[in-house]
């Protein structure tokens, strides 16, 4: 995150971190989001994706099969029913 990068992907961030470390990271993500940098986290732990998403896109087997609104109701079902779907194509 140093240099001010204009597009920021990560894997699993918040993993292994304490609950200190979860929060201040959530807060840069934001702050960077805000400031313009395009931030793409990989992670299956939605709800804590949901946090800091403004849009939640769902990849499965390499293929982009949807999104899932991060303020809707019960994601884990919502994922799963996407994935599930996607399976019986």
């Amino acid at each position: 995150m140093i240099g001010s990068p204009r597009i920021l992907i990560l894997d699993e961030p918040t993993n292994a971190l304490d609950p200190s470390g979860v929060v201040l990271l959530r807060r840069v993500l934001v702050e960077l989001a805000q400031s313009g940098c395009a931030v793409l986290v990989s992670s299956h732990h939605l709800d804590e994706v949901a946090r800091i998403a403004d849009q939640i896109s769902v990849l499965h087997r390499g293929h982009h099969i949807g999104r899932i609104d991060p303020d809707g109701a019960d994601l884990e079902k919502t994922f799963f029913d996407m994935v599930y779907a996607a399976e019986a194509r």
